[in-house]
């Protein structure tokens, strides 16, 4: 039996058939909780619906005439993961999507939460599809900090500290920093031509650039360097014994709430279905403690 991103997959695949991978791009977002990922995917989309709770992975596309051929498309499919933040469940999620033509993985972090930043980013960076560093022009990477207009008002050595650790890691990873707010609306704007130009065109940089702590940051891959940081050459881990050295990580509280409705949350009702079925199926196990592995194996 198919799993429901199998099931998706499939449903997506039948209706851009005809389209070139020069004609799609695909987005997939994850990170921390709340932070605002649907706000921010509805924007881009242009979209008046208000956000609702992403279950485990919602998806969505846009389209825009090409300019050179109004009749041909160009497609962007964006993949919104809303689930818990596991290694092993996302990245069998990040496996099994479907992905077509230019590929950007977008990590979006909590920057009012700065104990649960390092987990966030690690879970999330050890999900990068493997072949992202071997097709580096037709993959992006993006780690977009959202709730700035809470972070700004942080005491100004915690947000340095904080900065420091966000800028090497985008540099370790050859990826695009940015600093995000739904509340403040030139950072909106900002991210809103970030994502359109990489759903429906060519990204190269930034048309600003700031490297201040104390401004929000706005750092194109490849314009940063150790000597601008402040730290001598590091690695990931050297990075991490430095960030955990003084911000200690959130203690992890087990999930205790418990799904008792299902909404009719997908396009297609084949999907809904599906999700009823596997929550059905999960309430009724004894016990959740079995690996994402073992259950998708069971199903299948």
């Amino acid at each position: 039996m198919l799993t429901i991103p199998e099931i998706a997959s499939q449903e997506i695949e039948k209706q851009i058939a005809e389209l070139s991978d020069d004609n799609s791009h695909t987005i997939f977002v994850v990170g921390s909780k709340s932070v605002g990922k649907s706000t921010l995917l509805n924007t881009f989309l242009d979209k008046t619906d208000a956000p609702r709770e992403t279950l485990v992975l919602e998806y969505s596309f846009g389209r825009k005439s090409n300019q050179r051929q109004a009749i041909e498309k160009t497609i962007c499919h964006v993949w919104e993961y809303g689930g818990k933040l596991d290694s092993n469940i996302l990245n069998t999620i990040v496996a099994t999507i479907l992905k077509r033509g230019k590929y950007c993985f977008c990590i979006m972090i909590d920057l009012s939460k700065i104990k649960t930043i390092w987990n966030t980013l690690e879970i999330c960076l050890q999900a990068i599809p493997k072949t992202y560093l071997d097709s580096e022009n037709s993959s992006e990477l993006i780690i977009l900090c959202g709730k700035y207009d809470l972070f700004k008002n942080y005491d100004s050595d915690i947000k340095k500290f904080i900065c420091t650790t966000l800028r090497s890691v985008a540099l370790i990873y050859n990826a695009h920093l940015l600093f995000y707010s739904s509340k403040e609306p030139q950072l909106v704007k900002r991210a809103k031509e970030l994502f359109h130009n990489i759903g429906f065109g060519i990204f190269t940089s930034f048309k600003d650039r700031n490297t201040n702590s104390a401004k929000p940051l706005v750092i194109s891959k490849k314009t940063d360097s150790w000597e601008s940081i402040g730290l001598p050459t590091s690695t990931l881990e050297q990075i991490k014994m430095r960030h955990l050295s003084r911000i200690s990580p959130e203690a992890e509280v087990p999930v205790t709430d418990v799904i008792t409705t299902l909404r009719h949350t997908h396009p297609e009702s084949v999907l809904d279905t599906k999700v009823a079925l596997k929550y059905e199926e999960l309430r009724s196990l004894p016990a959740l403690d079995i690996s994402i592995d073992d259950y998708l194996v069971g199903i299948k």
